[in-house]
């Protein structure tokens, strides 16, 4: 009876006992930028993972058609390369910039990975013809699977130069660990038939974590308090679930989409990944105590929505940055890369008024420092555009391609206005507003108005 009603979600938020007092997720602002291309023909790339500083590493398509590792900056990318074949992906990276994955001909054909010292380390195998690493912690420990011997496949720990077995839950059955976090617990799965399970190892030991409903499942990463989240079968469906003190809860919710799966979760209890009908109807979402699961598509800024759908969240460090994946409208195949930056508004400001193209228009931002120079922008598209000596984790502008309209000084009550001729060809055009002091990182909302 227990374990039936901790599949509730009421039951399952009070055992996460995560994020007391955070406020909606429906509050959450973000500035978002599109990742740059190893191969602007052919835009097909995916961020797999995140670390605590910004960077993500994944796979993205070159000039010569081959799909390399790449590591990205929201700004600049670099090309991992590839030994033994054409082909590479990363899967892992650490806060030192510590990069995992595999290279070969393919992930079933290739060799595990370090990029450590500017430099790809071949890891080795246990005896087999290939191996594949997934994840990495501070310690560079590794985690992946590999082929042994017996022909078969064992999940991996590498350290200190030397790769090991992990424990096997069925003695010669497959199993891959996917993540490890920084107190050595890793996370993964099995097949102890024909079927996989989530399974976890800690302090030398195997684990089955139980599912939902019914098998398979996988546990897909974990966070430094040891929760571990991924996706379990329920009712027929893939459901995205999350594992706390070796019990599974359901996050899914009804109404978004038949299947989801968390592929993320941060220290703070933030979940991200997809729901829809995959491969290519599925939408990114974002999951916390406070809202539950809910689409990451509402909160990014206006008049970008309108032609991108965000379709899948792959990571999300504690900063609350998401590594995601989106789409154009019209073209469900491409996917490209985005960094998702959250934003936090300290100023006020008003809409144009009295909001009419052809007349003086004025603008006022409040709760500034008294005597700060604000900055006065627009744009047509929101997006995201770094702030000039401020790190995109204390604030980003949330326009794509700003424009200067003019800057004013705050008064002693914290009060900066501009005032500017609006032409009369921006009549039923829908600009965007945003005002910025660079030298504290600040900026107001962001205030999207149409002219009459």
């Amino acid at each position: 009876m227990k374990d039936t009603m901790c599949r509730m979600a009421p039951c399952a938020l009070l055992a996460m006992g995560l994020l007391a007092g955070a406020s909606s997720g429906q509050d959450i602002k973000y500035a978002l930028f599109r990742l740059p291309l190893l191969n602007p023909e052919d835009p097909q790339y995916a961020p797999l993972a995140l670390n605590a500083w910004g960077q993500l590493c994944g796979q993205a398509n070159t000039p010569s058609q081959d799909l390399h590792a790449a590591i990205w900056e929201f700004n600049s990318v670099l090309d991992l390369g590839a030994i033994g074949g054409d082909n590479s992906a990363a899967h892992g990276i650490n806060d030192l910039g510590e990069a995992v994955g595999w290279t070969g001909r393919g992930p079933s054909d290739g060799r595990a990975f370090l990029w450590q010292n500017n430099q790809m380390i071949d890891l080795g195998t246990l005896g087999g013809q290939f191996s594949a690493a997934y994840g990495v912690n501070n310690l560079t420990q590794i985690v992946g699977a590999a082929g042994n011997e017996s022909g078969s496949s064992d999940a991996f720990l590498w350290e200190n130069g030397e790769m090991r077995a992990l424990p096997s839950l069925v003695e010669g059955r497959p199993q891959s660990a996917r993540a490890i976090n920084e107190h050595g617990q890793i996370v993964g799965d099995a097949w102890p038939e024909s079927s996989e399970i989530a399974v976890m190892w800690e302090d030398g030991q195997v684990f089955q974590l139980p599912h939902l409903g019914d098998s398979p499942s996988i546990a897909l990463a974990i966070n430094d308090n040891g929760q571990a989240v991924g996706q379990s079968r329920m009712s027929g469906k893939t459901h995205a679930a999350a594992w706390v003190n070796r019990q599974v809860f359901d996050l899914h919710r009804s109404g978004l989409g038949k299947h989801s799966s968390a592929w993320g979760i941060n220290n703070l209890g933030y979940v991200v990944g997809w729901v829809g009908e995959p491969p290519i109807s599925t939408k990114a979402f974002l999951w916390t105590q406070a809202t539950g699961m809910q689409i990451l598509d509402p909160m990014v800024p206006p008049r970008l929505r309108e032609n991108w759908t965000l379709t899948f969240a792959r990571d999300i460090n504690d900063a609350g940055q998401i590594a995601t994946q989106g789409v154009i409208h019209g073209r469900p195949l491409t996917l490209y890369a985005f960094l998702r930056s959250p934003v936090s508004p300290s100023m006020e400001m008003t809409a144009p008024a009295p909001g009419a193209a052809g007349v003086a228009n004025t603008i006022t931002v409040s709760s500034v420092t008294p005597g700060a120079t604000v900055t006065f922008l627009y744009s047509r598209h929101g997006g995201g555009t770094p702030i000039p000596g401020c790190d995109l984790q204390q604030n980003a502008l949330q326009l794509d391609s700003p424009t200067v309209i003019g800057s004013a000084i705050a008064d002693s009550n914290g009060v900066a206005s501009i005032t500017r001729s609006v032409p009369l060809l921006a009549r039923g055009q829908t600009i965007l507003f945003q005002a910025v002091v660079q030298n504290e990182c600040a900026i107001s909302q962001l205030v999207v108005h149409t002219f009459e």
